[in-house]
């Protein structure tokens, strides 16, 4: 169940924003793009391989992101740790998550993420295999997560 559940909340789409690893030339872009994400953020809904996942799966897991870094967690528990590296200069933007702590240590999962007011939208590929293209979850591997940001 650990397991699954990090392979679901993990791409969020938030493993982490690599230092330098930004794919366009203007630094400034990315620098600016990072910041939406800083703070926590709830699950709000997750569907993986084209069907809802419970809620009781995520409910009390969240995910802090602070510069260019996320982490998963259930209450005080670390579930998954990683870095980001984003494009947002794509349509739509792309953002690849490197885990750096959990039990997907290693991996590179490709997706692609978009912002509305204070609702983040992640969609990616948890094999790192193929990154979505639009926002659905399609039967395979393709998940996608709906984030809420916590106010202060």
């Amino acid at each position: 169940m650990r397991i699954a559940l990090v392979t679901l909340l993990d791409p969020l789409g938030f493993t982490a924003f690599g230092g330098t690893g930004a794919w366009v030339d203007d630094k400034a872009d990315v620098e600016k793009e990072l910041k939406k994400f800083d703070g926590t953020w709830t699950f709000e809904s997750v569907e993986a391989g084209g069907k809802e996942v419970p809620p009781t799966e995520f409910k009390g897991v969240t995910v802090t992101f602070e510069g260019g870094k996320y982490t998963v967690k259930k209450g005080d528990e670390v579930i998954q740790a990683a870095t980001l590296t984003l494009d947002p200069s794509k349509l739509p933007k792309t953002l690849d998550v490197t885990v750096a702590d959990g039990p997907n240590k290693g991996a590179v999962m490709l997706g692609i993420y978009e912002f509305s007011g204070d609702t983040l939208k992640v969609c990616f590929d948890p094999e790192g295999k193929k990154r979505p293209t639009e926002f659905k979850s399609a039967s395979g591997s393709q998940t996608l997560v709906i984030h809420k940001r916590v106010k202060k």
